[in-house]
């Protein structure tokens, strides 16, 4: 077992329906011998709910701008300090912010493995996923999952 760092970009945040999936990522992360850097486990859910309150509008659209900013520079500090990245790839279209720190992580070095188990195809001439996204993962030296089981770095 390595004690590595992993960086888990994901939508699975935006719904606490998808909790127990994102745990069960965690776990099979965590069983093969990683220390798991998850964006939505970090703590700026009372940030948002205080600056959800603000009723000013330009009051409230500043503390959103500065809270994106700080939650921006967590997640980039993360994926600089991880040594690679599993990105959860699932619905209709990937994930906008997935796809950027993919991007981001292969941009500088790591590589980047990514997960559907949705069993769609979302990408262009039947492809898994975006044919750009496949092709930076693949070029970084990762593989798509199609299960959570089949995870093995």
């Amino acid at each position: 077992m390595h004690n590595r760092k992993i960086y888990l970009a994901s939508p699975l945040g935006f719904s606490p329906e998808y909790r127990s999936y994102r745990e069960k990522i965690k776990a099979r992360l965590v069983q093969l011998g990683y220390e798991v850097f998850d964006p939505w486990a970090q703590p700026f859910s009372k940030a948002i709910r205080e600056a959800s309150k603000i009723e000013d509008y330009h009051e409230r659209l500043a503390a959103f701008t500065r809270l994106a900013t700080d939650i921006g520079s967590v997640n980039e500090n993360a994926i600089r300090d991880c040594d690679i990245l599993l990105a959860v790839l699932d619905g209709a279209e990937v994930d906008s912010g997935t796809a950027s720190e993919v991007g981001f992580a292969v941009g500088i070095g790591k590589p980047c493995h990514g997960l559907r188990t949705d069993w769609r195809d979302s990408g262009e001439f039947g492809l898994p996923v975006n044919l750009q996204v496949l092709h930076f993962i693949e070029r970084s030296g990762g593989k798509l999952f199609r299960k959570i089981e089949e995870i093995e770095f």
